[in-house]
């Protein structure tokens, strides 16, 4: 049993990563009723959304900007879709993880859903215009009773997904920036 939560606390802590609310008063960990565990994080990119959904659900960048991902396999070379899978390699402290993710739902350009093989664990992507921006929105449910014996939890979540959105923002936005100079 005890293997089976510490490789469910993995697979959570390497997908919390990828985004944190900046905004004051941001949503952290909410809990249900249920034992499932919400973190519900937004950040703004400056882009359209159907650049900013195909860089962000493209699977290759994701050790450029995830603090946990040291490799990805699958489909990893375009935007994924539904029904494709994503093999995900980490590390959250000393301790490495594995996990495969599927694609559940796909609606392009504003919504994706992942969900783990190998726990009950599902994240979430929202994509929304604004004016020359998106609001990308991640929403990560997990079983939080699963993690009852790890003290620092909540503390690596928000400092790896602080860390993330930050690097996924500056990636996305530097990539589209790139595109968008003309050739010389």
């Amino acid at each position: 049993m005890r293997a089976t939560a510490k490789s469910l606390l993995l697979t959570t802590l390497a997908v919390i990563v990828i985004c944190y609310n900046h905004k004051a008063g941001a949503a952290g960990p909410q809990s249900k009723s249920s034992g499932v565990t919400a973190v519900t994080n937004t950040v703004t990119i400056k882009g359209p959304p159907k650049a900013v959904f195909d860089l962000i659900t493209t699977a290759r960048l994701w050790p450029q900007w995830h603090p946990a991902t040291k490799a990805v396999g699958g489909v990893v070379e375009r935007p994924y879709g539904l029904g494709d899978f994503l093999h995900e390699r980490g590390q959250i402290g000393s301790a490495d993880f594995e996990t495969t993710w599927k694609v559940v739902e796909h609606v392009r350009p504003s919504k994706i859903v992942l969900q783990s093989q190998k726990a009950p664990t599902r994240i979430t992507y929202t994509f929304a215009a604004g004016k020359g921006t998106t609001v990308f929105t991640r929403k990560l449910e997990y079983q939080g009773e699963n993690f009852a014996s790890v003290k620092e939890l909540e503390k690596v979540m928000r400092d790896q997904s602080e860390r993330g959105v930050n690097q996924l923002k500056a990636l996305v936005e530097k990539i589209l920036s790139e595109e968008a100079k003309p050739l010389t």
